[in-house]
């Protein structure tokens, strides 16, 4: 029996230890290198490329959605407003924007969260001043176009989770229904009966 609780507390210190310890960090790491010779094929990978500005940002859990104004597209069904999302954690290869400075983006659909397009860092995306690689969105997708006015503009509060405003019209909505059902369950007790 001794022997039986022995190799019990060796067996269950053993599974605690991967419990108490902290897992490793994975970091972000890309082959990639902005500007470096590969450029073009790292272009060529976007499922919707354009130029805008970042005007609204919108954090839900571990996920940011930016809000863009379009000025040109390369590559995508873009109208004049979109969202990207990013991850806010560095070490899932998330990435940031800069409210008002113009960038050239290079998105994809995976990990997307709701909203119509995602970037991460290792992806082509940079400055609209890189004109590197805005040569080689050229080269891989010709001249940009206007955006398509006809698409339905996308914003910040229209992707992700539930916002505060969601949030906010739901209560109401529950608390207006919960009211007018109490509302007719007295109007139903109150009603004389027919026999």
């Amino acid at each position: 029996m001794r022997w039986l609780l022995s190799f019990l507390m060796v067996v269950g210190v053993a599974g605690a230890i991967p419990v108490v310890t902290a897992p490793v960090a994975q970091a972000c790491s890309c082959a990639f290198m902005h500007d470096g010779p590969q450029i073009v094929e790292q272009v060529s990978h976007s499922a919707g490329s354009f130029t805008g500005t970042p005007t609204v940002t919108r954090t839900d859990g571990n996920t940011a959605y930016y809000e863009f104004e379009v000025r040109e597209v390369f590559a995508g069904d873009i109208g004049a407003t979109t969202v990207v999302s990013s991850s806010t954690d560095g070490a899932s290869c998330g990435r940031g924007f800069t409210l008002g400075t113009e960038y050239l983006v290079f998105t994809s659909r995976y990990e997307t969260r709701g909203a119509p397009w995602s970037v991460d860092l290792c992806s082509a995306t940079t400055e609209s001043t890189n004109t590197r690689t805005r040569d080689a969105a050229i080269t891989v997708y010709g001249e940009p176009r206007h955006p398509d006015l006809q698409a339905r503009a996308v914003g910040a509060d229209d992707v992700g989770g539930p916002g505060w405003q969601r949030i906010a019209v739901a209560a109401l909505a529950a608390v207006a229904a919960a009211a007018l059902a109490r509302f007719a369950l007295r109007a139903f007790r109150s009603r004389p009966s027919d026999t």
